[in-house]
């Protein structure tokens, strides 16, 4: 056998934890498990959709590993090991639901990190979701792995209730979803093999082929090198386009931008062929197209261009987009067929090809036109994105997290050096002024409702709301466009997923049937009453239940009936790591002991808490007070009349609140 030459090998995920009884060590080098719910949901979602689009199969990745000297079959696992562990987590979940017969249990081990082997012990053998835990996460255990498993299980609870859905996750999960093992050689050295993957030259993606399937039908060498520059400055999605297109070139930034760099001016493709050669007299010179240009010779000359060097722009480590560039061609596709529905799969990256390929089919003769009308777009798409589509920004004052930012760059310095500068997308500052954390009340709400958005649609196939948003600002001029006008679009968004999600049925859903946009959707309405400037919208996917469903036995309160136990009024939406901190706590001890905590959260479970500090209870009385207030406030917002069925024996009333004060609540006229 060749121990100098990599071994790859193609298996199922049944085939990975099944192949010879195959034990996977991840040695002490290796970081912690620290993929969070986003990262987890992904995943799951990918495998969700692969089943609704009937792939025959899909692929997760790769999995790099080294092979040890064991009796036992033992791989260390060198690259690939988030993505492991997290299959291994959800092979438990499928086995504790009969749902597989892998054995799969302690073939992943954790080398020499006992809080590591400790949680991977206990999830293959106890259950932990939330109504059947026992107890809190203990200090000598990770953390990470067993919140990992309990967003894991919410997400089964939530997106596959049904018996026959998990049996057909399961079943495309092991046999149909397949990943590479690559067993690299003995003598690897694997310094050198880190610093080859994060230093190696960019590989061909599926933005790539549709880059060079579109220029092949432009007409000559000159457009084709404008149709580069302007796709690959849109490309950097974490930089603001004014920048990565002119980099260095303020006065072609002017040219292209206007005289305070904020909006394109340009008319059309043609007037950006022109200045285009100033560009690529200054930028790189890698582009050198034939006129008779095929695909496979565009493909081999992009794979030759060089990526322009950063130069010195900072706002690509300062700012992040929420969404990448292959789905951001998407969205302008949607916006160049003036397509505003949110039909499954139309924002499917992984069909990039494809769906780029049928359009053009569509245009026959007419190719050229519809190219050099779709790079102007893109570029214009960009710059509105830019400036009215929130970001992640990184300072120096927010967390390791970020912040959610909403700005729009405008020409600022001097008259001898012009800089530029962010500003809140509508205040009507000064450009002297130079960048502030300020929001005006009007951004501050946009805002606050895209992240709202972003949080709750966390994949990038389900933002249709991106694609409405464009198209409204792409039918307007720039100067003319609104906070109450995109405002008023979004709102109407969301006010239809609510209706489809919680008032289209007679039946009201409770418990984990109910969708995530119910929950933050009145989060913001109640954030708008209370107008709390410290209030962020951050990830949460674990609906909690206020008053446990396994109440501590040695705490004391009221106790909530079966009937209102999963109703509306008693849940809330955290995080995991949240959700396992209440464990299960009653209402009184999460409302006094997690005051901070709960502020952080949920502006639907600080009104829970408030209502049961001021009542020093949170029983059924309560949770149908607050059940009454939390729908008639959606009813009224829908325009929907409030129930006369909730109604009847309720009066509302405002109760006084430290930060905000106030806070929308019903009491009961009679017991």
């Amino acid at each position: 056998m060749d121990n100098n030459r990599l071994k790859p090998k193609l298996l199922t995920i049944e085939e990975l934890f099944h192949d010879a009884n195959a034990v996977y060590v991840v040695p002490i080098y290796q970081r912690n498990f620290t993929w969070q719910a986003e990262q987890i949901e992904q995943l799951l979602r990918d495998v969700k959709d692969a089943i609704f689009d009937k792939k025959d199969n899909y692929f997760l990745g790769n999995l790099m590993v080294t092979e040890l000297q064991k009796t036992q079959v033992h791989f260390e696992v060198i690259d690939g090991q988030q993505r492991l562990t997290t299959l291994y987590l959800l092979l438990t979940i499928l086995a504790e639901d009969g749902l597989t017969d892998v054995e799969h249990r302690d073939c992943l081990r954790y080398e020499s990190r006992a809080r590591a082997t400790q949680a991977i012990q206990r999830v293959s053998t106890e259950a932990l979701n939330s109504c059947h835990s026992t107890r809190q996460t203990s200090h000598t255990e990770d953390a990470g792995i067993l919140q990992g498993y309990k967003f894991i299980r919410q997400f089964m609870d939530q997106h596959l209730r049904e018996e026959t859905e998990r049996r057909q996750f399961a079943d495309f999960l092991l046999k149909k979803v397949v990943m590479v093992r690559a067993v690299l050689p003995s003598k690897t050295d694997f310094n050198r093999y880190f610093e080859i993957m994060n230093t190696r030259g960019q590989q061909l993606q599926q933005t790539d082929i549709v880059k060079a399937q579109l220029m092949q039908h432009l007409d000559n060498e000159i457009q084709r090198e404008c149709f580069a520059w302007v796709w690959d400055a849109c490309s950097d999605m974490d930089s603001y386009v004014q920048m990565s297109l002119t980099r260095g070139d303020t006065k072609l930034r002017q040219a292209i931008f206007g005289d305070n760099w904020s909006r394109l001016t340009v008319m059309c493709f043609e007037d950006l062929v022109m200045l285009s050669k100033s560009a690529n007299s200054k930028g790189d010179e890698g582009i050198t197209l034939s006129t008779s240009l095929s695909l496979k010779m565009a493909i081999t000359k992009y794979a030759a261009v060089n990526v322009q060097k950063n130069d010195g722009n900072q706002d690509t480590e300062r700012f992040r987009s929420i969404i990448e560039f292959p789905v951001f061609l998407l969205h302008v596709l949607k916006v160049v067929n003036g397509d505003d529905n949110d039909q499954e799969g139309q924002l499917d990256d992984k069909s990039l090809i494809k769906t780029f390929s049928q359009v053009l089919e569509q245009h026959d003769a007419k190719k050229p036109e519809w190219v050099k009308k779709f790079l102007f777009k893109l570029l214009r798409c960009k710059n509105l994105f830019d400036s009215f589509v929130i970001k992640r920004q990184f300072t120096a004052t927010n967390s390791d997290d970020g912040d959610w930012s909403l700005q729009r760059l405008i020409k600022g310095g001097s008259e001898k050096q012009s800089t530029p500068v962010y500003k809140s997308t509508f205040t009507r500052t000064s450009p002297d002024i130079e960048d502030n954390s300020e929001i005006d009340p009007a951004t501050r709400n946009l805002l606050t409702l895209q992240s709202m958005l972003r949080v709750t649609y966390t994949s990038p196939r389900t933002m249709h709301w991106i694609t409405l948003l464009l198209i409204i600002l792409d039918k307007n001029e720039f100067e003319t466009i609104t906070e109450s006008q995109l405002v008023d679009a979004l709102r109407e968004y969301a006010r239809d997923k609510v209706r489809e999600a919680f008032f289209k049925n007679n039946e009201e859903p409770m418990g984990f049937s109910i969708n995530r946009i119910v929950f933050t959707y009145l989060d913001y309405l109640i954030w708008l009453e209370q107008q709390n400037p410290e209030y962020r919208f951050s990830f949460r996917n674990s609906i909690e239940h206020f008053y446990p469903q396994r109440p501590d036995k040695e705490q004391s309160g009221a106790k909530v009936s079966k009937a209102w136990l999963h109703r509306l009024g008693n849940l809330a939406l955290v995080n995991v790591g949240v959700n396992s901190k209440f464990s299960n706590n009653m209402p009184n001890t999460k409302a006094v002991n997690f005051k901070e905590t709960i502020e952080q959260q949920s502006p639907k479970l600080q009104e829970m808490a408030e209502i049961t500090r001021q009542k020093n209870d949170w029983g059924d009385q309560e949770v149908i007070e607050h059940h009454t207030a939390v729908l008639n406030r959606l009813r009224i917002d829908l325009g929907l009349v409030p129930d006369p069925c909730l109604s009847e024996h309720y009066s509302w009333q405002t109760i006084p609140t430290e930060k905000s004060g106030k806070l929308l609540a019903v009491t009961m006229d009679r017991p």
